[in-house]
């Protein structure tokens, strides 16, 4: 009797244990659940704000384009459509406002500066151009709300959504400056340089971003999209701009309204695939909202119904342990089907593998058991790794990263790893084991991604090349210049790695350019190499917002290339150190293969002209340390040199 009772009370404590636990479970369930609910409810109101931010940028685009309208004509046109448009801008802003329940400073200096510049435009005090750049800034700041915005989306399928829906923002905001910069122009019937450089600029803009979205968007808004294009107005407004910029001071001007009509009628096209995809993040929004009420009742519900179930049928629990811990030994098994697994001594001794384990190592049972894991460490894993690793597990903490190792064959595997140390009573380590799941394809093709990235940037490089007449062997040239004095310089794995592979963007800028002076024989007046100068700040101005080191190595060599080591280059007369190691490698490995090729002004220089060149520029335009480490290593640019000869030499 006293056993029994005893079994009976240590049952009825269990029991009331096992209560205790299951309710302090449900309750984090249930915390969860409210948390998930609270998510979804954030999600809308992120969906709703998004949406608001993209109508005030459309608004303030409207305003922009009516604004330089009003400013070129004098004051004499648009006024009253300025006047209408602030209300709409201003009402767009109001509803922000309302809907932040702390309208923030930042939205509070928006407006400020906002209320000056119209200010600025009701008294014609302000510039054309000086009204379109700051609109422009304005329209850029919501941009880089929008962008903030999106980066605290973190449902997936809505921020790829937001992501794709920024390459449309882009292309309406590149059309949004064209029309402004051509209504100023037309209202003002005169050819303004500044005008012209934004217009031509913009026109590069919308380009690149337009190719952007029909290579991330969903085929349903890229056939929208073309079906826009098809749009009789949208192809006027598309020849009218690309004949403004062939032949500026050739092209008819149009009648101010009816080119801003015509613009804003084409762009509205735009706007309705915009507002598809604010009707999909409503979608979305409102779906994971649904779901997650729904699952809060439920929740509730299944809190309520396991309380009861415990209450009601503690003593059939109690029968069922035998059956729980069949289950558990099913669980375990489930983890040795799944994953591949092992056990330690706390001296790194195999003593349990399982068959996953045997199988993408290629060693049987019997020749690990007893064995050093060392057996299977590949020689490419760092020293410090496992100094960490130890450490880390002496610790008494478990942990998790990427290894690899190396087959019975010689060959390697990856896994993703997490070991935890096993304590026993006394908190003593006793073994270790480690569970880990195979990764081998994963990291192999995204070796091939960085491959296939590599060979994208070399393709974009050549289609700038391309439009100078210029074969893509001229690219594949100034890559390997480069990795050669980037070697012989010194530079790090990473730095080579950015260089030779942001390299063959060097000359990007020159999409920006005009056909009519981008493939002129003969030499260039002094308007015509001032255009030609901005292709280094074009080139630049792709890639200057990225946060990838690579676009941002990119930028840099777009823009310093052209520099020279006396500071007579351009854009920005750099000099010395001054100058980017990147750009100054760039500048060697351009000049070298340019002067060495034909072109549409200029015939191919022999070696020996361009290797007195490069001795007479020592120090002038070229930084003397890489002339001298050229001419040192001048067998390795030849075979290159020969290699890639392609047909320009």
């Amino acid at each position: 009797m006293i056993i029994k009772h005893t079994i009976s009370g240590r049952l009825n404590l269990l029991m009331l244990v096992s209560l205790f636990i299951i309710t302090i479970l449900s309750i984090m369930i249930m915390n969860n659940l409210v948390g998930k609910f609270y998510q979804a409810e954030a999600l809308k109101r992120q969906s709703q704000k998004i949406e608001n931010t993209a109508i005030i940028i459309h608004n303030l685009q409207l305003e922009r384009g009516l604004s330089s309208g009003y400013l070129g004509s004098n004051g004499t046109i648009f006024r009253f459509d300025v006047i209408n448009q602030r209300i709409l801008t201003n009402r767009s802003m109001r509803n922000r406002k309302d809907m932040e329940k702390s309208y923030n400073s930042y939205n509070q200096i928006l407006q400020s500066k906002l209320t000056t510049l119209r200010k600025e435009v009701d008294s014609l005090s302000v510039t054309p151009v000086d009204a379109f750049d700051a609109y422009t800034k304005l329209i850029s700041a919501m941009r880089s709300d929008y962008l903030k915005q999106v980066l605290t989306v973190s449902h997936f399928q809505m921020r790829n959504q937001l992501q794709s829906y920024t390459n449309l923002m882009a292309t309406k905001e590149a059309l949004g400056q064209l029309r402004a910069g051509m209504t100023a122009i037309t209202a003002k019937h005169a050819i303004d340089q500044e005008l012209f450089l934004r217009i031509s600029y913009a026109k590069s803009e919308y380009d690149v971003a337009e190719s952007r979205f029909l290579v991330m968007a969903d085929p349903v808004y890229i056939e929208h999209y073309k079906a826009a294009k098809r749009y009789d107005e949208y192809m006027r407004m598309l020849q009218t701009i690309n004949m403004f910029l062939v032949h500026p001071n050739q092209q008819d001007l149009l009648e101010s309204k009816s080119w801003f009509t015509m613009a804003t009628k084409s762009i509205d096209k735009i706007v309705h695939i915009e507002n598809e995809y604010f009707i999909k993040f409503n979608t979305i929004s409102e779906g994971e909202l649904s779901t997650a009420r729904m699952g809060l009742i439920y929740g509730i519900l299944l809190f309520i119904l396991i309380i009861g179930f415990m209450l009601l049928f503690w003593k059939k629990i109690v029968a069922s342990i035998d059956k729980n811990i069949k289950l558990l030994d099913e669980y375990k098994n489930a983890v040795d089907r799944s994953s591949i697994v092992s056990k330690t001594t706390p001296s790194g001794i195999i003593t349990y593998v399982n068959d996953q384990f045997c199988e993408i190592a290629g060693y049987s049972r019997e020749e690990l058991i007893g064995k050093n894991h060392s057996i299977v460490r590949h020689s490419d894993m760092p020293q410090d790794i496992f100094s960490v690793l130890w450490d880390t597990l002496r610790q008494k903490r478990s942990w998790h990263g990427i290894i690899k190792n190396r087959k019975k064959d010689g060959s390697p595997y990856w896994v993703n790893a997490t070991i935890n140390p096993i304590l026993d009573h006394n908190d003593n380590i006793e073994e270790f084991i480690a569970i880990r799941s195979d990764i081998t394809k994963t990291i192999l093709l995204h070796e091939e991604l960085e491959k296939t990235q590599h060979d994208m940037i070399i393709r974009i490089g050549e289609i700038g090349e391309t439009r100078s007449r210029e074969t893509g062997y001229h690219v594949r040239r100034v890559v390997e210049y480069s990795r050669i004095l980037a070697i012989k310089f010194g530079l790090s794995e990473e730095e080579i790695r950015n260089l030779t592979n942001a390299s063959p963007m060097h000359d990007i800028g020159k999409i920006g350019i005009p056909d009519s002076i981008l493939q002129k024989p003969g030499p260039l007046n002094e308007n015509e190499l001032k255009i030609m100068y901005t292709h280094s700040e074009i080139g630049y101005r792709f890639f200057k917002d990225a946060d990838s080191p690579l676009l941002q190595s990119a930028a840099i060599i777009a823009y310093e290339h052209h520099e020279k080591w006396d500071g007579s280059g351009y854009p920005r007369g750099l000099k010395g150190d001054n100058i980017h190691v990147f750009g100054r490698i760039t500048a060697v490995a351009d000049v070298f293969d340019a002067l060495g090729s034909d072109r549409c002004y200029k015939k191919a220089w022999n070696n020996e002209e361009i290797f007195e060149l490069f001795r007479k520029e020592r120090g002038k335009h070229f930084d003397p340390n890489l002339v001298d480490l050229f001419f040192k290593h001048i067998d390795e640019f030849l075979v290159i040199q020969s290699k890639y000869s392609g047909v320009e030499r």
